[in-house]
């Protein structure tokens, strides 16, 4: 079973495995943020090497781009998730990857047992993303988002009409600095626009599920902000949520430690 699970993912140039010959039944599912790859996670993994961790490019990430239609991902997951290989299945996401977390979640939350959503984008709502892609909007958000002009002229509006914060603004700005870049940021977006899900709806699936859900955040995200975390924060037990004393990028680092630390303990 263990073979026919590493040759269905060799295959799928998207799904990246450690640890798959050596661990104990349990699984961590693994989505990381925009302009990273998933190769990221190899530090969990070395850090648990009881675990199987699956680590999935995001769309329009890593080595291949062919993985563009997150339906096609969830199939190829679930296929062997409900295998019945493992017995305990985790799911980890962070920024704009805790979207792709979620939205495996909701698709069959009796296979997962924990999801841990760091610096969660989706969690923390934001305004533009169901706005711009839109089927109907989506056309003219890749067309702007391909002229550097534009870019800068709708980033400078929406600061002075205080849409976006100044440390959004200057991210932003930093996120679309190149043609490809911006390109890869609207493709992004698009691909994932049916990862959206009101948290209430969430938080009802989570307690159906029994399923136990922790929010990790820095204090001094500037990004996806502790404000905007704690709405959801204040529904689940204290423990729970965890605050480190990191930012927007830190905060990954910061978690993967803490994860693993409770992981070990556990054992």
């Amino acid at each position: 079973m263990f073979q026919l699970l590493e040759d269905h993912f060799s295959e799928k140039a998207a799904f990246h495995y450690y640890n798959i010959d050596k661990h104990e039944g349990k699984l961590l599912v693994c989505l990381h943020g925009f302009g990273q790859r998933a190769e990221i996670f190899k530090i969990l993994a070395n850090k648990l090497p009881q675990y199987a961790v699956l680590s999935i490019d995001l769309p329009y990430h890593g080595s291949d781009n062919s993985n563009k239609d997150i339906n096609h991902l969830w199939e190829d997951l679930k296929t062997y998730l409900e295998k019945k290989v493992f017995q305990e299945i985790n799911l980890i996401g962070y920024s704009i990857g805790s979207r792709l977390a979620v939205y495996f979640y909701q698709k069959a939350p009796h296979l997962f047992q924990e999801v841990y959503l760091i610096a969660p984008d989706g969690i923390a709502k934001n305004l533009l993303f169901p706005v711009v892609t839109h089927t109907f909007v989506a056309p003219i958000f890749k067309f702007v988002m391909e002229n550097q002009k534009v870019i800068h002229k709708a980033l400078s509006y929406l600061r002075n009409l205080n849409l976006i914060t100044k440390n959004q603004f200057h991210f932003a700005s930093k996120s679309l600095s190149s043609p490809q870049e911006s390109r890869k940021v609207a493709n992004t977006w698009i691909s994932l626009r049916d990862t959206q899900l009101k948290n209430k709806k969430l938080l009802t699936i989570v307690s159906s599920n029994n399923t136990k859900l922790f929010l990790l955040a820095g204090n001094h995200d500037k990004i996806i902000t502790v404000r905007k975390v704690n709405k959801v924060a204040r529904e689940l037990p204290p423990h729970q949520t965890i605050y480190f004393d990191a930012n927007h990028y830190q905060v990954l680092i910061e978690s993967i430690q803490w994860i693993s630390d409770k992981k070990t303990s556990q054992n």
